[in-house]
């Protein structure tokens, strides 16, 4: 993962700089006379986004090449390759290629992957294509060796944002493929959607439509592979919560799914904000590959946000096909792996298993998680919505760790004819899910005549809850989309015609449970985005929407 664009452009970046992990290393992680194995692997220079590769006996493994200096985000410029016999002992090959030499190109070799196919080599990379694109795209080389050179098998990129247009110059990062048994080849990619591709079997065309796979707390960095009947996607998650990125994983019986959350493979990484997964079987051991900052060079260069480096674990199944957690050790490959043969993969993909209880309400309250991932319109005929096109212009998630900690997020809106409410619906989902322990309330405040209001008012005072007081909600983690909450009985409030009111989410601060996207513009005039009943801030800017539709029925 390399998202400076996305860094920069919302408000992941201040949250980085507060948990103040540009700092460097401790020197003492693994530096005093390493073993051979031991955490981490590669030592000669700063490396990220492991990609491993079996061919003949050996692991090759593809890394891109940190060179920030203090003060610097990412300067990565070409891509190494890191060959091994043994898991140990890594013999290094240089730099296999730059990013120049996609002619089309102007920097940044960020995450990248080789795969084998039909006697040659193929090397899907993400780099920043020039004008007038100017935004991330992924690129393909091929080679007739596993250590190169690689040249551009296209002369243009073979996803850029043309592929996938929208508002995000930096959707298109972090190639991963995948080549099924039948020979098919897949390609995943993407941040902050996950998008998946058929390839052609030249390997430098698409075939057929991009397809989104759609699964909870999905930021990027996506890793494919297959055991037994079952396929496994694992990926970078919770970045945009503002804390450092984990490795969640998904399973699923074909590629396109339907994929099946399994939860957290591993914690984040030590000093690293970021983490990118690569898994492969070498020799009937499985193996997880990662990066954290954690290492100091000969010269005294310490770890930082840009200057990370490569390690590996043990990865072991469980009888039903799931992953067992992984930790991060400094032991690494030093000490071998756990004896005994591991379970064979099952015959069938693992059942669903849910992460936490189902969705749950208090009475009045019926919780429908997910109705509509994407929504490019609010279902139904709602009598009001902060926008029209949420899956477009929410591109933000809001939680209740968002910088220092929040306890409520808020959306204040008006109805221009009296009404029932029966129905709240918001887009949003993702996050940890929800228990007894993270409870999420709902709040409906009449703020009074928005007549006597200002339309972007500088904060808003708590009245009588309309809601009441026991109106607590759970659900269990989902991709981003619709979470529908239907009302009954008292909780069908009156909502009057020239009032402004307050919808809130209340929960502890800092526990994260629930996110909300929020716009990056202005999208409704009536009302604006609130958190701690301040007005949202992204990038020192006001006047945000959270994606809010209210239904009701019209008095007469």
């Amino acid at each position: 993962m390399n998202s400076s664009a996305f860094l920069a452009k919302s408000f992941r970046w201040a949250a980085l700089l507060a948990l103040g992990l540009a700092a460097s290393a401790p020197r003492s992680y693994g530096q005093t006379n390493p073993k051979l194995g031991e955490n981490p692997i590669l030592r000669d220079v700063f490396t990220a986004d492991p990609a491993p590769l079996v061919y003949k006996d050996k692991v090759y493994l593809y890394v891109g090449h940190d060179e920030a200096k203090e003060g610097q985000m990412f300067n990565m410029n070409d891509w190494r390759c890191y060959s091994s016999s043994d898991m140990k002992n890594w013999t290094a090959h240089g730099s296999i290629m730059q990013v120049r030499d996609f002619k089309w190109a102007t920097r940044d070799a960020w995450a990248s992957q080789v795969v084998a196919r039909n006697g040659k080599f193929y090397f899907y990379a993400a780099v920043q294509e020039g004008a007038p694109a100017n935004a991330k795209a992924i690129g393909v080389a091929v080679s007739d060796s596993p250590t190169g050179p690689f040249v551009d098998a296209r002369g243009s990129a073979l996803i850029s944002d043309k592929t996938t247009p929208g508002p995000n110059g930096w959707d298109d990062i972090d190639p991963t493929v995948f080549v099924d048994d039948d020979g098919t080849a897949w390609l995943a990619w993407g941040n902050p959607n996950c998008y998946l591709a058929k390839l052609k079997p030249n390997m430098t065309e698409l075939d057929g439509p991009i397809q989104h796979i759609e699964v909870p707390n999905y930021t990027e960095g996506p890793w494919l592979h297959k055991r037994g009947g079952t396929y496994y996607l694992t990926y970078a998650a919770f970045a945009h919560q503002g804390m450092s990125e984990k490795l969640c994983y998904a399973t699923a019986p074909r590629v396109t799914g339907p994929w099946t959350y399994q939860g957290i493979l591993t914690e984040q990484a030590k000093n690293s904000y970021t983490i990118h997964a690569g898994v492969v079987e070498f020799r009937k051991q499985w193996y997880l590959f990662y990066h954290n900052a954690t290492l100091t060079l000969p010269t005294g260069e310490s770890g930082a946000l840009g200057r990370r480096s490569v390690c590996a674990e043990y990865l072991y199944y469980n009888p039903d096909g799931t992953i067992q957690p992984i930790t991060h050790t400094l032991a690494g490959l030093s000490v071998p792996p756990r004896k005994g043969p591991q379970p064979a993969p099952p015959k069938r993909p693992p059942a669903a298993r849910a992460t936490t209880a189902p969705p749950t309400a208090s009475p009045g309250i019926t919780l429908t998680e997910n109705t509509q991932p994407r929504p490019a319109q609010w279902p139904g005929s709602p009598i009001f919505s902060t926008m029209p096109d949420p899956a477009t212009l929410a591109l933000d998630n809001l939680s209740f760790n968002y910088k220092q900690g929040v306890s409520n997020l808020g959306q204040t809106f008006e109805v221009k004819a009296d009404c029932r409410l029966t129905r709240l619906d918001l887009f949003g989902g993702d996050g940890f899910g929800t228990d007894a322990k993270q409870p999420v309330a709902l709040a409906l405040y009449d703020l009074g005549p928005a007549a006597d209001l200002a339309a972007d008012a500088p904060t808003y005072s708590a009245s009588t809850n309309l809601l009441g007081t026991d109106n607590g909600i759970s659900y269990t983690p989902q991709a981003a989309g619709i979470l529908q909450v239907d009302l009954a009985g008292d909780n069908q409030v009156v909502l009057k015609a020239g009032h402004r009111y307050a919808l809130e989410l209340q929960g502890a601060a800092k526990s994260a449970p629930l996110f909300w996207r929020v716009s990056r513009q202005d999208t409704y005039a009536g009302g604006s985005a609130y958190q701690n009943r301040q007005p949202v801030l992204l990038n020192d800017k006001r006047g945000y929407d959270f994606a809010l539709a209210v239904y009701g029925v019209p008095l007469k």
